[in-house]
């Protein structure tokens, strides 16, 4: 028996707000399902997030429906759970049109009984557990499966007591479990470092095959008499899902590689996995001057592909112009992280300097200005620094005067893509851009203001 497991399609996602990002998340689905029906599996599970959303467009779905319909004609049936992402609490979702048009069975508890050539159905109180079957060669195999529940519903409903395998087995879950994310913490994604519902304990026991989706990093074990499976996500999630790291340590980069992307076919119960060549998601970070990561930069662009999505993390005690960076790097899109701040070190003693010490006379006067109570006379403070820089020699003509930095000490973050610039780096989110300061009063005033510059 042969089956293939796929798990967090996402079909809809535009990641970024870029629209050609659904597109390659539909790209990925495609190509997953055409290998394996190359591979003449027995049949598909899907493994909850088919969508990324509970309400998919018209586009996405006629998309879903367009690529289903390759296991349909090959005589493949596709069995399917709902996730976090695309779970409903309506009487009908988009996997119910789907199974109307017997592209997919779906698994679960519901209402109604359902008896097919392909499910069957268990009484569970008042409603009924809907289970997949599968029949060859004299061997049947039952898939188990439940949608997404959350960590409360599952305190209060024991898995163990809903499912109990009888013979060759397989279970579906879209959930989390502690133990393992913890021990993939730090190389699974970083917005799902807390995505746990459950605990290894509260599984089912005596399934062959653990068929599990919601965690984005494809991760194999064991448990019980079985094994079980995360495939991942099919396409690059965030960052933290990163194809390659490059971390600077003072003198080189030294690369770290990050996961591959893709789905299992498992044969007899045993998994293989089939990677995907999917956008790769590239992660630098350093902290260095201006000249240093200039050059280091320019020497790692040769080693990053044009078509790459990439975050840079640059860090150092005081700011430089970091825009320079989107024409060393050249790359489809770039996510750029910022953080200047002042490195203060404790003298002999333990103490920390003194404020003469540490600021210009003229900082230490602006800083007493704005520090004054009922304080709102910020012309004093323009005043004060376009007089101290009048008192300054004057660049020779064969100098070039220094660029003016200004910002805060927090963290300054700005993204460059290119068709759509000006992203966050958390999907959903467009960071609103602030007009830059026009002469050096107004950038002055932005200075004290402790205002960030994009």
């Amino acid at each position: 028996m042969k089956f293939a497991h796929i798990a967090d399609v996402h079909l809809g996602f535009e990641q970024y707000r870029l629209p050609y990002r659904a597109a390659e998340f539909a790209r990925a689905f495609k190509e997953a399902v055409e290998k394996a029906i190359g591979e003449r599996v027995d049949f598909i599970l899907i493994a909850g997030d088919l969508f990324h959303s509970s309400r998919p467009s018209p586009e996405t779905l006629k998309t879903a429906i367009e690529i289903l319909e390759k296991p349909k004609k090959a005589g493949i049936p596709v069995f399917a759970i709902e996730g976090n992402h695309d779970r409903t609490q309506r009487k009908v979702s988009a996997y119910n049109l789907l199974e109307g048009l017997g592209l997919l069975h779906l698994l679960g508890v519901r209402d109604g009984r359902v008896e097919n050539d392909h499910l069957t159905s268990e009484r569970l109180g008042n409603r009924y557990l809907v289970k997949g079957v599968f029949d060859k060669g004299g061997k049947s195999v039952e898939i188990h499966g439940l949608k997404y529940m959350s960590a409360a519903w599952l305190e209060h409903n024991k898995l163990g007591e809903m499912f109990r395998p009888e013979g060759d087995a397989i279970l579906m879950l879209h959930q989390g479990i502690k133990e393992l994310v913890e021990e993939m913490m730090g190389i699974v994604p970083e917005s799902q470092r807390d995505y746990f519902e459950l605990k290894m304990g509260e599984l089912p026991k005596g399934y062959l095959y653990y068929a599990l989706g919601h965690i984005h990093r494809e991760f194999v074990t064991s448990y019980d008499i079985g094994t079980l499976v995360y495939p991942g996500s099919l396409q690059r999630w965030d960052f933290g899902d990163y194809e390659i790291r490059y971390r600077w340590n003072g003198r080189s980069f030294t690369p770290q590689a990050g996961t591959r992307k893709g789905f299992y076919i498992v044969e007899d119960f045993k998994p293989r996995f089939v990677e995907l060549r999917v956008r790769p998601f590239i992660d630098i970070k350093l902290r260095a001057d201006e000249e240093t990561a200039k050059r280091e930069v320019k020497q790692l662009r040769e080693k990053i592909p044009p078509e790459a999505f990439v975050r840079l993390d640059v860090r150092w005690e005081r700011p430089y112009d970091v825009s320079q960076f989107r024409e060393i790097l050249k790359v489809k899109y770039l996510y750029l992280r910022t953080r200047f701040e002042r490195k203060v070190e404790a003298v002999r003693g333990g103490s920390v300097p003194k404020p003469e010490e540490y600021f210009t006379p003229v900082e230490l006067r602006a800083i007493g200005l704005t520090g004054e109570k009922g304080f709102d006379a910020v012309d004093a403070v323009v005043e004060l620094f376009i007089r101290a820089g009048q008192e300054k020699e004057p660049a020779r003509s064969d100098e070039k005067p220094e660029e003016e930095t200004h910002g805060s000490a927090k963290a300054e973050e700005t993204v460059r893509e290119t068709e759509k610039p000006e992203k966050s780096d958390k999907p959903g989110k467009v960071r609103q851009k602030k007009p830059k300061p026009k002469g050096k009063p107004t950038s002055i005033l932005a200075w004290v203001g402790g205002g960030d510059e994009d």
